[in-house]
């Protein structure tokens, strides 16, 4: 399962990042942006009843789930197994393609899209526990079984 696994997580950042830059018919500009104000597009989707469902779909709900397989990654590499080390490095990564989308002009560079992307991983990553703790799909994993239930315990 660790072998489909990383070549799954390969192919699926490859796709995410050709969303990210140049999906939905993105074109270049010239201005980057940078909305650092936590919440606030979060808060907008919610309180602007004029939105589509599909904006507040993709917007909201897609940040979330489209990042929650980041949160498996303890099935590939061991230091990944405690939610720390894999919510810091998850961090510096979504924040690294955050600002090269600004500074592209390929987009903007969201604190909300940071907070509603670590929030999928950090679903995922319990999902992942709860699945290993029941041996649901007889997951194999560097973890052992303390680690994995003291960790959905702390949850």
């Amino acid at each position: 399962m660790k072998k489909y696994f990383a070549v799954f997580i390969l192919f699926y950042t490859i796709t995410i990042l050709y969303m990210m830059f140049f999906g939905s018919d993105r074109k270049s500009s010239d201005i980057c942006y940078f909305q650092i104000i936590p919440f606030n597009t979060i808060h907008y989707f919610f309180a602007d009843h004029t939105i589509q469902a599909k904006k507040f779909i993709i917007n909201i709900i897609g940040n979330i789930f489209v990042f929650s397989p980041y949160g498996w990654l303890g099935l590939y590499i061991k230091k990944f197994n405690s939610i720390t080390p894999i919510t810091f490095i998850f961090l510096l990564f979504i924040t690294f393609i955050e600002i090269c989308q600004s500074i592209t002009g390929r987009g903007v560079a969201d604190v909300d899209d940071i907070i509603l992307n670590t929030t999928g991983m950090i679903i995922g990553f319990y999902t992942f526990k709860f699945f290993k703790l029941y041996n649901i799909f007889n997951l194999q994993v560097y973890s052992d079984f303390e680690s994995t239930k003291s960790d959905l315990q702390s949850f």
